[in-house]
């Protein structure tokens, strides 16, 4: 009778790891997953930083020649 219940301890025992375990997994997994909407977040902004970013390198395109050498000599003057 005590080799029995000695057994009946140690799987109650496992029982209850087993559940701190899966809280300590569950846990785990949620900030997994917040983490991975902020890094989703800070991907989609890092984007729009880019396109911004090269708008302002890409200089505008001119179609008359003409406009196109004055642009950088005239500065305005006329």
């Amino acid at each position: 009778m005590n080799e029995s219940h000695e057994k009946s301890s140690q799987e109650a025992h496992r029982a209850s790891s087993t559940s701190v375990e899966a809280g300590e997994v569950l846990a785990a997994m949620e900030q997994t997953v917040e983490a991975a909407g902020a890094l989703g977040a800070e991907i989609e902004r890092a984007k729009r930083l880019l396109r911004e970013t090269e708008k302002l390198v890409d200089p505008p395109v001119v179609s008359d020649p003409d406009q196109a050498s004055n642009a950088g000599t005239d500065k305005g003057r006329r």
